[in-house]
């Protein structure tokens, strides 16, 4: 593999927008935490959901050729886990990896899960 070309992982646990009462929850949520998100679009139901979402702005693109999420729930009691693969290819070496994105994403869940639990 070229070092232009990666993927991250990381695993957030107790995900609680897993469960039947955070998944319609999702879109609003997001959109209010993170204002640069103009149009989110969930789709699917108890046994798997598929989210896109477009920002109004960004330096994502300005470093790299592909930028793509990827996630995997499995089932947990009290929620499940939340497995997110990021894979991407930069357009030259002097970018650095990603990894602030995994923080991102999980930064993500824990305010989605304090939401929802809070009953909001």
């Amino acid at each position: 593999m070229s070092s232009l070309i990666g993927k991250l992982e990381t695993e957030a646990e107790r995900v609680m927008i897993c469960s039947a009462t955070g998944l319609p929850k999702f879109p609003r949520l997001l959109m209010i935490r993170y204002e640069h998100v103009l149009y989110m679009k969930v789709n699917g139901g108890k046994e798997g959901f598929i989210i896109s979402w477009n920002y109004d702005h960004g330096d994502l693109l300005k470093d790299f050729k592909s930028f793509v999420f990827k996630s995997q729930v499995s089932p947990k009691s009290q929620g499940c886990i939340l497995h997110w693969t990021l894979e991407y290819e930069k357009w030259h070496e002097g970018i650095p990896n990603p990894e602030t994105m995994l923080q991102f994403v999980n930064q993500i869940c824990k305010d989605m899960d304090s939401h929802i639990i809070q009953g909001n």
